[in-house]
This record gives structure tokens, C-alpha cells and sequence, in this order.
């Protein structure tokens, strides 16, 4: 009895810890009391471990149990999605995932343990991870390419605010206001302008390598690759040398690796869209990440930025990824997460566009 109630209290902590964390936005001021009655509890587990500490007393941890059920299947019924494995399976993964309260829970081990169909249906990627229903508006869901697209819309946003006069840099008059530890060097309009509209340009090559390298790790955490050789590409590696040092893929060789392995037909790199993008934006990244003195400065104007961005916005990001998912999922279709951030009124000026309706998640 003695191994079988410190086993049902240990299992249930666990379920109690996973569901009240990931529900902790629905519990609100019972988050925190759950969680110490969770603690209370490894402190009995602890006891029942220890010859030298345990008193005996099973009532109590009987007690403990049934209370744990309670709070668990309270937690549950704001979890949307049903848990489809045993509860062992999620006291081991809290065991083997000490940063489960940080980090949160993968997709893909997610899927393991709640059928989430309408989460994958909706386009989430398998890395991207879910952090529950947070108490303060936090986002639920990490897709990690997101970031350089919000990115984008910050510094573009910042730009057509100057651009429009909505917004004026501080002037030399203004200056002695400012607190004595902040930097007082005065900028013009135009270079804020200049400067927004170039990151903002930045990060949506960013933000579209970030997504290609996501579709390519997703596929590998899904098993796809015939070989080894096959799903080191996946992960961007083009190969492995004898003393291990890794060659890695370029933008090019991701588009024909990742669609031939997913689809078995090579993309077309030479498709115009997938040239332009490659020869002049990619291009252009590139001169201002590795610049040097030796291949001197780009010329280009304040209006070439925001013209470039204009395009991105409404045109050019997504048909290049497009292009690249039916490269690779012919049939599939594109993420909804993605396209509705893309359609979205994310960048002002640019007028918003139809979304297609999430589904249930």
C-alpha cells in the first residue's frame, strides 16, 4: 500500500503542476494556493521516501489525493483539448522537463500527450511551443520566426510615423529634459526614417529564412528523410566531414533540398519569384551583415527603403513563402497562423487583408 499511494500522490502532483500551469490564466487567484497545496504534497512524497520521516499517517496522504483529483480535473475543464495518453506518461515528462515552466511545452510533445488536431490544423509548426492560457496576455504560442516579423512591423511602423509627421525626434531645445544618464545625441527625422525602414527590410529576410528553417526542422521532427543524409538537410547541414566540422546549406540549397524531400520535386530556384528574392533581397541582407570598409557603402535612398518594405508588405513576403510551402506541401495548406499575421493591419498604411478564420484551439 505504502508504494502504491507515494506512486498515485506523485503521479497526481505532476498532472497538478502540468494542467494548473498551463490553465493558470483561468484560475486566477487560486494559481498560486494550487501550487503551494503541489508543494505541500512533494513535501509528503519526500517524507514517504524517508524511513526517518514518515509518521504513518495514510489518511492523510488519501486525503491529499482525492483533494489533488479535485483541483486536476477543475484545471482540466479549461484545457480544450482531451488528454489522450496515461497520467504516468505526464509525470515523466514533467520529471524529464525541469524547464517545462519557462520554456513551456513543444508541439510536437504536446501532441503526445492532448489531441490537438485543431492546433496542427491551424499551421503551428512542430518546435513552436505552447505556454498555456497566461495570466496577463502573454502570448499562448512561441513561433519563433513570428519574432522577426513583429520585428519588421516595429521599426516600419516607427518609419511611417516619422514619414507622416506623427512623429518628431527630439529637438535640441527639448534635449536638457531629458534624464542626465540618457543618450542626448539629436537625430534627425530623416535619419529615423532611414534607419526604421532599413531594419524593418532586414527582418523580413529574417523573418522568411527564420520560416524555411522552421518547415525544414518541423519535417524533421516528423520523421521525414529517407536517410541521415536526408535529415541533417532538414536541419540545414549540408554535410558532415570525418572530423565532424559541418557544411551547412544556403538559402538556394534549403528551397531545392527541403521541396525535394518533402515532395520529391526539386523548386525551381530560377522560378522569377524565387530569383529576385534570392538575388536582391537576400543579396542585399547580406552586404549589410558582412559589410566592410573594402566593399564601401550602399547607396540607397529613404524612399528605396520604404519602397522595398511597401513591397514586401503587400506582395512580395508571401509569394515568396508560398511559393516555397507548395514547393514542399503541394496539397497542404499554408499556415493559417502565418498568413493571418501577414494579412493582418500589423504595418500602418498598409491596409489589412482577408484572414481566413482560425479554428478552434
Amino acid at each position: 500500500m505504502h508504494y502504491k499511494l507515494h506512486k498515485e500522490l506523485s503521479v497526481q502532483t505532476a498532472l497538478l503542476q502540468f494542467y494548473c500551469f498551463l490553465t493558470r490564466g483561468f484560475l486566477e487567484k487560486e494559481f498560486i494556493s494550487d501550487f503551494d497545496y503541489g508543494n505541500e504534497n512533494i513535501e509528503q512524497i519526500h517524507n514517504m521516501a524517508s524511513p526517518e520521516k514518515w509518521d504513518g499517517d495514510y489518511s492523510v496522504i488519501i486525503q491529499r489525493i482525492s483533494k489533488t483529483k479535485e483541483i486536476v480535473e477543475k484545471a482540466k475543464s479549461y484545457l480544450q483539448w482531451n488528454q489522450k495518453c496515461n497520467d504516468e506518461k505526464i509525470a515523466e515528462y514533467m520529471h524529464n522537463h525541469p524547464a517545462f515552466y519557462e520554456d513551456g511545452i513543444s508541439i510536437k510533445d504536446l501532441s503526445e500527450i492532448m489531441e490537438i488536431n485543431g492546433v496542427l490544423e491551424n499551421g503551428y509548426l512542430f518546435h513552436d511551443r505552447f505556454h498555456g492560457y497566461p495570466e496577463k496576455h502573454l502570448n499562448r504560442y512561441r513561433v519563433d520566426c513570428l519574432d522577426f516579423l513583429y520585428s519588421a512591423s516595429y521599426f516600419y511602423n516607427e518609419g511611417f510615423d516619422y514619414f507622416n509627421n506623427r512623429k518628431s525626434p527630439t529637438s535640441y531645445s527639448e534635449s536638457h529634459n531629458l534624464p542626465s544618464t540618457e543618450m542626448k545625441r539629436i537625430q534627425s527625422k530623416e535619419e529615423m526614417m532611414f534607419r526604421s525602414f532599413r531594419e524593418a527590410f532586414i527582418n523580413f529576410i529574417f523573418f522568411v529564412e527564420s520560416f524555411i528553417n522552421s518547415v525544414g526542422y518541423d519535417a524533421y521532427l516528423k520523421g521525414k528523410g529517407t536517410d541521415e543524409s536526408e535529415r541533417n538537410k532538414l536541419k540545414g547541414i549540408k554535410s558532415i566531414r570525418a572530423n565532424g566540422f559541418k557544411s551547412y546549406l544556403s538559402i538556394r540549397g534549403k528551397f531545392k533540398e527541403y521541396s525535394r524531400i518533402l515532395s520529391g520535386t526539386e523548386l525551381d530556384t530560377e522560378n522569377p519569384i524565387i530569383e529576385n528574392y534570392i538575388n536582391e533581397c537576400v543579396e542585399l541582407r547580406n552586404q549589410y551583415v558582412h559589410s566592410s570598409p573594402e566593399q564601401g557603402s550602399l547607396k540607397i535612398s529613404l524612399e528605396e527603403w520604404k519602397g522595398k518594405c511597401d513591397l514586401m508588405i503587400d506582395k512580395q513576403c508571401f509569394e515568396v513563402l508560398n511559393t516555397f510551402w507548395k514547393g514542399c506541401y503541394p496539397e497542404k495548406q499554408f499556415p493559417v497562423v502565418i498568413f493571418n499575421e501577414l494579412s493582418s493591419s500589423s504595418f500602418k498604411g498598409r491596409l489589412g487583408k482577408m484572414m481566413i478564420a482560425r479554428k478552434e484551439e
